[in-house]
């Protein structure tokens, strides 16, 4: 996956626009890794690597906690978004 759809699969499983997504991204560099994080109160989180796997954090999660739970190899499988 590319950097856009990396954004696209970040806004479609938080459920926001991709214009949100795209300004609310971030690049972690190493790893080529698409790091989304909605900026509010409640906001949830999601960090979308090169192959679509993906690691959901709601708010409670910070982000150091929600990348070293990443690179520990926990990930969020696709169908736990189909609600």
């Amino acid at each position: 996956m590319n950097e856009k759809q990396q954004i696209e699969l970040a806004a479609k499983l938080l459920r926001i626009s991709i214009d949100e997504a795209t300004e609310y991204h971030s690049i972690i560099e190493d790893g080529g890794l698409v790091y989304v994080s909605v900026p509010e109160k409640g906001g949830e989180s999601i960090i979308v690597d090169k192959n679509g796997e993906v690691l959901y954090a709601d708010s409670s999660v910070g982000y150091s906690q929600h990348m070293e739970e990443y690179k520990n190899g926990t990930r969020t499988p696709l169908e736990a978004f189909e609600r």
